[in-house]
């Protein structure tokens, strides 16, 4: 009778041990999702012409924010601050930046690299057919809006300020809201638990 007893508990033991995430994610200033969500599928360009998908995010946390080159101020800003957040985070870096254009008329790839090499030439920089780029975006909760603009002028967009943070399993985990504190990232960049 007591054996059945342990059998039972041990298959308790086993469910629970089964059902828990991979990583435990406690970080102090971002907003963790109580169930991380998963992303449209998606087929992208890198900056370099490569492919990228879904499988492409797996393996590492990935730290994502959407905008585009012609964006005057917004995109500079946050760019810098991730860099910056970078630069002062302690502990190793268990994550990748990405990110993903809400103007593929004008970011291409090439335009995309040059625009990255001003902040950080490692970090992924993805375009591709607008229809993906807003399925992809949409599953995040992240809006773009185009602002239509004057004859000869620059047309500008108006998209999400959020920084999405996006688990090993390349599943929404999380996100850092606007105004944006370069301190808070480091802070929590470097909580990022490791992944192997």
């Amino acid at each position: 009778m007591l054996t059945k007893h342990y059998s039972a508990l041990l298959c308790l033991l086993l469910l629970y041990a089964c059902s828990k995430p991979d990583h435990q994610l406690s970080l102090q200033y971002a907003t963790v999702l109580t169930e991380p969500r998963p992303l449209a599928h998606f087929q992208l360009q890198d900056q370099h012409g490569n492919a990228f998908s879904n499988t492409d995010l797996e393996g590492s946390w990935t730290i994502l924010f959407s905008g585009f080159t012609y964006c005057p101020d917004i995109c500079p800003l946050t760019l810098g601050q991730l860099l910056a957040a970078e630069q002062q985070m302690t502990g190793s870096r268990q994550h990748k930046i990405v990110f993903i254009t809400v103007d593929p008329e004008r970011d291409t790839p090439a335009s995309l690299k040059q625009y990255l090499g001003l902040f950080q030439p490692q970090w992924i920089g993805l375009t591709g057919k607008p229809e993906n780029l807003s399925k992809l975006l949409d599953s995040m909760g992240l809006a773009q809006v185009r602002i239509p603009s004057l004859p000869g002028e620059n047309y500008s967009i108006e998209h999400s300020t959020a920084i999405v943070l996006l688990n090993p399993q390349g599943k929404m985990a999380g996100y850092w809201k606007a105004p944006l504190d370069t301190a808070q990232l480091a802070a929590d960049f470097s909580l990022l638990p490791a992944t192997n």
